[in-house]
């Protein structure tokens, strides 16, 4: 998906990017095993202190009560901040990234900054009943409906949505047909665990968790060659399984990751664009005394700067368009950042820049490609993370020749996902001053047409208690 240029400034409020001032229409490699655990380990034993240990199961109508939590430990709730101000600046690139989608035929409609407001609410009723409000796909595109209160199956838990964040694959998914009418679209999320299925062991109510979204059967071959993201059975919440745009999801337990008590719980929203970020920088191959550019700094491509700042890379080089975006990669690491308006990497190399061992294409601009091979030192790596539907030219001469290795990088596994918790709630990485903007489910489906053209926008999240 790549779109058009312009200019314009971006602002900063309270340490979040603020932007100043219809409908969507339907028409092979693992990840550096070595990296990730050393992430994990050097994100801290907190990881593995925070899994839980088997506790008693929630109760049917329970929702909404609030567990016990440790003395000295109150949740934190992320700070409100003043409305934003909007403008329309061209983006730099697609953030539709993830595995491809499987699913047949249908199509796919601001609120003010702040956190989600606690609301009383009646105990659910032991299997459901109640209609609550999520955001689904139609035949013209998404609106919010009213839908099933979830119940949860024997292992699976319910969870209280705090954040999901938008996605530029969730438009990809609404205009190429590759989900269907009805569905529960959004597969960003964290949030409460507010109930739990008669055989689920080691989670409590009350307890805060990212939701990996990506499931897996364990039992085909992807499975057992261990790339469970490649499983052509297991549903991916949010495009063939209902998500997280909703107040409720019920997630499969071998799904979640705790979050510990004292971080804000939307910060559970942020694990899942940087796990895709950490699955591609570990393609790459890349590590300390490296060099790499991040071509297209949207969504994607700012995690991926920070998925190689956590890889020791030496020098990390960002390129897009839109002047707010530009502005986010300086403050998440990276050390260049060229105006792709203005120069080319290519001349940017030529004025005694050096050659890149991995350049990561964040901006699904196949004609880009020759150009960002020609910046490869030998021996180096093209990643394409973003998803797009044109033919892109590879001049074969100069891949053979000068030994690049070109490839695609798709989703993530849950050992990835995990690192990515770790990051965000450890401070490694300052995934929660990307944020742009927070919608309530009414907002929804108007942010995700704005995501087709985002300009300064970086991250959106809807906020089902606003």
């Amino acid at each position: 998906m790549h779109r058009g240029s312009a200019g314009g400034a971006a602002h900063r409020l309270d340490g979040e990017y603020a932007v100043s001032g219809t409908h969507l229409s339907r028409p092979p490699q693992q990840a550096s095993a070595s990296f990730v655990h050393n992430l994990v380990n050097a994100g801290g034993p907190w990881l593995a202190r925070a899994i839980p240990a088997p506790a008693g199961r929630g109760r049917h109508g329970t929702r909404g009560r609030q567990a016990p939590r440790t003395a000295g430990h109150p949740r934190r709730r992320a700070p409100s901040t003043s409305a934003s101000r909007r403008t329309s600046w061209p983006d730099d690139g697609g953030d539709s990234h993830r595995r491809p989608h499987r699913s047949a035929a249908a199509g796919c409609r601001s609120a003010p900054y702040g956190p989600p407001r606690d609301r009383g609410r009646a105990p659910r009723r032991p299997g459901g009943g109640q209609l609550v409000k999520a955001v689904v796909c139609t035949s013209s595109g998404t609106e919010v409906a009213e839908v099933p209160d979830p119940a949860p199956r024997a292992d699976e838990v319910v969870v209280e949505v705090s954040a999901c964040g938008l996605c530029g694959s969730d438009v990809h998914a609404v205009e190429r047909g590759l989900t269907t009418e009805g569905q529960i679209l959004g597969h960003e999320f964290g949030g409460t665990v507010v109930e739990t299925g008669s055989a689920v062991t080691g989670w409590r109510v009350g307890q805060p968790v990212a939701v990996d979204p990506l499931g897996s059967c364990g039992g085909c071959a992807e499975c057992r060659r261990g790339l469970p993201f490649r499983c052509p059975a297991a549903p991916n919440l949010g495009i063939t399984a209902p998500g997280g745009y909703a107040r409720f999801a019920a997630v499969p337990q071998r799904q979640l990751v705790p979050l510990p008590d004292e971080v804000p719980l939307e910060w559970g929203a942020h694990a899942e664009p940087l796990a895709v970020a950490l699955h591609a920088v570990g393609m790459a191959g890349v590590g300390p005394g490296d060099a790499a550019l991040v071509f297209g700094v949207g969504t994607i491509g700012l995690n991926v700067v920070m998925a190689l700042r956590t890889a020791g890379v030496d020098l990390v080089v960002g390129a897009g368009r839109s002047p707010g975006r530009r502005a986010a990669a300086r403050a998440v690491g990276a050390d260049v950042v060229l105006d792709t308006r203005e120069t080319s990497v290519r001349d940017h190399v030529a004025a005694g820049g050096r050659l890149f061992d991995a350049v990561l294409e964040c901006s699904a601009s196949p004609g880009a490609v020759p150009e960002l091979l020609e910046v490869l030192a030998p021996g180096g790596s093209c990643v394409e993370v973003a998803l797009s539907d044109e033919v892109a030219p590879v001049p074969l001469d100069a891949l053979v020749a000068r030994g690049l290795r070109l490839g695609g990088s798709c989703a993530f596994d849950h050992a990835e996902f995990e690192a990515a918790v770790s990051l965000v709630v450890t401070g490694r990485v300052p995934a929660q001053h990307l944020v742009s903007e927070r919608v309530g489910l009414a907002g929804t489906p108007d942010a995700l047409v704005r995501l087709r053209r985002p300009g300064d926008l970086v991250r959106v999240l809807t906020v089902p208690g606003l």
